[in-house]
């Protein structure tokens, strides 16, 4: 279905903008800030504008302020993305990150200092300290700057609790979007969408995703035409705390200072699986975890940051001090159990180096985009680089642009049944699916089996129509869930975080 509801714009209100960023993560927030103030910006978020992957994001920002390290930070880049990455964009992200965060610094954000100096410290897959960051909470510091800035912007409105249904576009070109505001269906009229809409984790039981990362803008996307790549890559992070229902992450950096792996006898277990141990690459970790899990028998495994200087884990990690302590683990005198879940996407939304999709006026940058920054698997870090420096030049493309300003047009859209299925278990169902078939560890029988139960569901709801925000999402959900598995079939061998067992059929 081209569509995802019934609708009719000569009968739906309507509002103007020249531009519409989707998602109030560091991507399009850093987008807004940098498109012309001449311009009229709509940013709208799914949920309250905190509530998104980068306000939940701990370690800090891959940054190269030392010119000799330029080409160090690209090699570790492409080494851990299994030399898949595209190599201009990963030269874009590296050249342009310093400038980037000077402008972040000039928003009022302020990062760990020793001795006056930004701080610096490392972490897997990192040969060199090239992280800056705020204790252990970056991404809300980062967040809670740019809203502020935000809101002081004349040009820039925003809209909280606003979904985005669809974009509309005509002869390949964009002119406006389907949205839901205050539960009520609208047209939103304007030249220019950026997708910044975040990842696919909660598409797994077990995510350290925020709530509203279920893939809406691919889907969008996708269902417009654009070209949807790499879906495959789904990157899970090796050590979440592990707690039944729940994956708060214990921050890479946490290792990058010290902190050592151990399984249920306490051995460290990493220098049989890398030479860098316990700062290997994220995929080789997670894999590394699941296998001795599948030695010993048990999920036990830990990291120990006993060992660490008195007073130095609660004083630069407080957040994960905090929270081990409210789960009645001290990791000053205690392991701390992890376990791998649901993390980064590397794939999604075919760009060019400005952000740029195949369709006119469709821009996508952050998570949702496939800028081939990433590769098969993310460099620790460089996920929030990635979304100020792209986001920087989607604005600089739109800024300009000389096409602003919608004619009269009329789009309407019938294919769809009034009747809505009850659907919450499927939700459950599908998620089940994606974390049996499309885990860390997987198998062509398996991707078989979930590609045949997708399409299942699938067929089960494809002519539904409602416009209930949560069902609209669970379609999505749907959508992108497929297109996973389609591309994990079609990779028949292993790259990055896409492992292939021998399957069984």
């Amino acid at each position: 279905m081209r569509y995802l509801t019934n609708f009719n714009t000569d009968f739906l209100d309507a509002i103007k903008y020249d531009v519409l960023i989707v998602g109030s993560g560091i991507a399009g927030l850093f987008t807004a800030l940098n498109i012309d103030d001449s311009l009229k910006v709509c940013l709208i978020s799914k949920d309250d504008l905190k509530t998104n992957n980068s306000y939940l994001a701990q370690g800090g920002i891959a940054v190269t302020f030392n010119i000799k390290d330029i080409q160090g930070h690209i090699d570790d880049t492409l080494k851990a993305g299994g030399f898949y990455n595209d190599l201009p964009a990963v030269r874009v992200l590296i050249e342009e990150g310093r400038k980037n965060v000077e402008k972040l610094i000039e928003y009022g954000v302020d990062f760990d200092k020793v001795d006056g100096e930004i701080a610096f410290t490392r972490e897997g897959g990192h040969l060199e300290r090239r992280i800056i960051h705020k204790k252990d909470y970056t991404g809300k510091e980062i967040i809670e700057k740019l809203i502020q800035v935000v809101k002081q912007r004349d040009n820039i409105h925003c809209y909280e609790n606003t979904f985005l249904v669809d974009v509309l576009t005509e002869n390949n070109s964009v002119n406006g979007a389907i949205i839901l505001m205050n539960d009520k269906e609208q047209v939103l009229k304007t030249n220019h969408v950026v997708l910044a809409t975040g990842g696919v984790g909660k598409l797994f039981l077990n995510s350290t995703n925020s709530s509203i990362s279920t893939g809406d803008g691919i889907a969008v996307a996708y269902r417009a035409g654009a070209v949807v790549e790499d879906m495959e890559f789904i990157q899970f992070h090796p050590t979440p705390f592990h707690s039944d229902g729940e994956a708060f992450l214990i921050s890479e950096a946490v290792r990058g200072e010290g902190g050592i792996l151990r399984n249920a006898s306490g051995e460290a277990f990493m220098g049989k699986y890398h030479s860098l141990e316990d700062l290997a690459p994220r995929d080789i970790v997670s894999r590394s975890i699941i296998k001795e899990q599948q030695l010993q028998g048990n999920k036990d495994i830990y990291l120990d940051v006993t060992h660490f200087e008195k007073g130095y884990f609660e004083k630069r990690f407080p957040s994960i001090f905090s929270y081990c302590i409210s789960k009645n683990v001290d990791p000053r005198k205690e392991w701390i159990p992890i376990n791998p879940s649901a993390h980064y996407l590397m794939g999604g939304i075919k760009t060019d180096l400005f952000g740029r999709t195949n369709i006119e006026g469709l821009y996508s940058c952050g998570e949702s985009a496939r800028t081939g920054v990433q590769g098969a698997n993310r460099l620790a870090s460089n996920s929030l680089s990635e979304g100020l420096v792209y986001g920087k030049r989607v604005s600089d493309i739109i800024n300009h642009s000389k096409k602003f300003g919608i004619e009269k047009y009329s789009i309407k859209n019938k294919e769809l049944n009034e009747e809505t299925l009850e659907y919450k278990n499927d939700v459950i169902v599908l998620k089940t699916i994606m974390d049996e078939s499309a885990n860390i560890l997987r198998t062509r029988a398996k991707l078989l089996s979930a590609k045949d139960k997708i399409q299942i569901i699938k067929d089960k709801y494809e002519s539904m129509h409602s416009y209930e925000k949560m069902f609209l999402e669970f379609k999505n959900m749907i959508t992108v869930s497929s297109l996973i598995i389609e591309m994990a079939l079609k990779r028949e061998e292993s790259l990055g975080s896409h492992y292939l067992e021998k399957s069984d059929e």
